[in-house]
């Protein structure tokens, strides 16, 4: 049996310096999918939103919270059907699930029908969120991956793991290789992986493996030997 892995992609590596989502960069991030795919993994994925829309940077100006977290939902929603254009380009099955209905372009999010997803042999990417506001994209990561089943997931972002202050702030910032869940939680200023998420991860001891994303770095992340940090 395939071992099964949930992805968390930020929207970012999406965006470029001429435009929030760039065709460019979509195809690249799904070319190192395909190179995955080659090891023969089930494969789930979920897209953060922030080359188009955040929903919590609009608190400071007073607007409505619940309609700025729909809005991202639905960015994310751009973003899975630009993904799944670049993946069916390279000869990948694949399709689109999610809570918010497009019966005519989606599938089902029912768990029963993900699993036959996977003996297809689709790339499944999970689009629109949990479908309910206040909660994050790496909260919808935990479920999906909860639902589909997944061995653990991997996030990839513009560092190389867990550290104990921000890198980009601080030099000579410590990378931890491993850690369990309660020594991320007691982190205050981490921000790297929601903390609800993380908690939700512990309760059923599924693990995260952090790293950065990089060209050929993914395969590498599969095998827990992308220089990242494992939570477990």
């Amino acid at each position: 049996m395939n071992k099964k892995i949930l992805i968390k992609i930020s929207g970012e590596l999406f965006k470029s310096d001429r435009e929030a989502l760039d065709s460019e960069k979509v195809l690249a991030v799904a070319e190192e999918i395909k190179k995955a795919k080659r090891d023969d993994y089930d494969i789930g994925i979920v897209f953060g939103a922030g080359n188009i829309y955040r929903g919590r940077n609009v608190k400071e100006q007073g607007l409505d919270m619940s309609l700025a977290h729909y809005t991202g939902m639905m960015a994310t929603i751009v973003n899975a059907l630009a993904f799944r254009n670049a993946l069916s380009s390279l000869q990948i099955n694949c399709r689109i699930v999610s809570k918010i209905g497009f019966p005519d372009v989606f599938g089902s999010s029912n768990p029963l029908d993900i699993q036959k997803y996977f003996q297809l042999g689709e790339v499944l990417i999970f689009a629109g969120g949990t479908g309910n506001p206040y909660v994050t994209t790496d909260t919808c990561a935990v479920v999906r991956a909860l639902e589909m089943r997944a061995d653990f997931i991997l996030k990839g972002t513009g560092v190389r793991g867990v550290y104990d202050a921000d890198p980009r702030k601080n030099p000579v910032a410590v990378k931890f290789k491993e850690m369990d869940y309660a020594t991320f939680l007691s982190m205050k200023e981490s921000t790297i992986f929601d903390k609800t998420a993380m908690v939700m991860a512990y309760e059923n001891r599924l693990p995260i493996y952090i790293f950065k994303w990089d060209k050929g770095s993914l395969r590498k992340a599969i095998k827990l030997k992308a220089g990242g940090t494992l939570i477990k």
